[in-house]
C-alpha cells in the first residue's frame, strides 16, 4: 500500500492527458475519500445523536450476556428440563446488582428434537444466522447470543462500494486512495475493539454451548428411555387386550383349529399338514381343500396387517 499524498491537489498535475483529465482524477479521488468516510460513519456511528457508537453498544450487550451466563448456568440441573425453558427474573444481590437477561436458555421445543437442536445451534453460530426453517431460538439466551453474533457480522463489513473492507482487518484493508496516517491509527483502534468484541462473543458461545450440549444429550437420553418404556407398555397392553376378529376370520381360525391368531410359522405348518390330508389326490374333498386355502389366505392377511 503506497503512502498518501500530502498535497491534495497533486493528482490534478500528475499523469498524462489534458487539464480536464487531471481535474477528473482529483475530483474522483476526493469523492472516493468522502464516500469512504460516509460508509465508515454509517457503519460505526449510532443514528441517535450523542449515543455510543455501534461497537460500544455491541460490547455492552455482550458483557451483559456474559454476566448472565456466569450467574445462571451454574444453577441449572440436567434432571430438571423445565428450568432450561423458564424465564429467570434477575434478583438484586447487594447494592450494585449487575444487569441480567431474563430469557430462558432455550425457546420451547419437543424433547424428541433434542439431537437435531444439538446439531443446529453450532451451525447457526458458524453461519452467523439467528433462525432456521426448522427452529427459531428466540426469545431465549441462545437467540440473543446468535443475534449478537449476527450483529457483529453485519457491523464487521462496510457497505457498498467498500464491501471488501472489514473493520477487524484495519488498517491493512484500507484502500490506497483513502489511506492516511490518521486513518491508519483510527483503523487500528477500530480493529482492536472489534477483535475484543469477537473474543468476548466466543467466550459466551463456549460457556453456553458446553452446558447446553450436555443438557441436550441428557434430554435426548431421557426421551429415548421414556419412548422405550411407552413401547413396552403398548406391547404389554396389546398382548393383554382381547383380540376382536371378524366373523369370517373367526370361521377361518376355527376351521384350522386356532383359538387366536397364530405365528406365521405355525400357520404355514398347520396349512401343509391339513392340505396333505384334504387334497383330492390324497382322497380328500376338493371343496374342503379350496375352503382351507381361502381360510389360510384370510389368516395370513390378518397377520400381515399392522397391529
Amino acid at each position: 500500500m503506497g503512502g498518501p499524498s500530502l498535497d491534495w491537489f497533486e493528482p490534478a498535475l500528475t499523469g498524462s492527458g489534458s487539464a480536464a483529465a487531471g481535474f477528473d482524477r482529483l475530483i474522483a479521488r476526493e469523492e472516493s475519500k468522502l464516500q469512504f468516510a460516509r460508509c465508515l460513519k454509517g457503519a460505526i456511528c449510532h443514528p441517535v445523536p450523542h449515543a455510543a457508537d455501534r461497537i460500544a453498544l455491541l460490547q455492552q450487550d455482550v458483557k451483559i450476556l456474559e454476566q448472565t451466563l456466569q450467574l445462571r448456568l451454574g444453577v441449572l440441573a440436567m434432571d430438571r428440563p423445565q428450568a432450561w425453558f423458564r424465564h429467570s427474573p434477575a434478583t438484586e444481590r447487594g447494592p450494585f446488582a449487575a444487569p441480567v437477561y431474563e430469557e430462558p436458555i432455550f425457546a420451547r421445543f419437543e424433547e424428541s428434537r433434542a439431537m437435531s437442536i444439538r446439531h443446529l445451534l453450532p451451525e447457526l453460530w458458524r453461519m452467523q444466522q439467528v433462525t432456521a426453517s426448522s427452529y427459531d431460538p428466540s426469545p431465549s439466551l441462545w437467540g440473543r447470543l446468535l443475534g449478537l453474533n449476527k450483529r457483529y457480522a453485519q457491523l464487521r463489513q462496510l457497505p457498498h462500494p467498500f464491501t471488501d473492507v472489514c473493520l477487524d482487518e484495519l488498517p491493512e484493508a484500507l484502500p490506497d486512495e483513502v489511506a492516511s496516517p490518521a486513518l491508519q491509527l483510527y483503523g487500528r483502534q477500530i480493529s482492536q475493539r472489534m477483535r475484543s468484541c469477537q473474543r468476548d462473543l466466543e467466550v459466551c458461545f463456549q460457556q453456553l454451548w458446553s452446558r447446553s450440549e450436555s443438557f441436550l444429550y441428557a434430554l435426548h437420553i431421557q426421551h429415548m428411555s421414556a419412548k422405550a418404556r411407552q413401547q413396552q407398555g403398548d406391547q404389554g397392553a396389546r398382548r393383554s387386550a382381547p383380540q376382536v376378529f371378524s366373523e369370517a376370520l373367526q370361521d377361518a381360525l376355527r376351521f384350522m383349529n386356532f383359538g387366536a391368531l397364530p405365528p406365521s410359522d405355525d400357520l404355514k405348518q398347520r396349512y401343509r399338514s391339513m392340505a396333505h390330508h384334504l387334497h383330492p389326490d390324497k382322497g380328500g374333498s376338493e371343496e374342503r381343500f379350496n375352503l382351507l386355502t381361502q381360510h389360510y389366505q384370510l389368516i395370513l392377511q390378518a397377520l400381515r396387517r399392522p397391529s
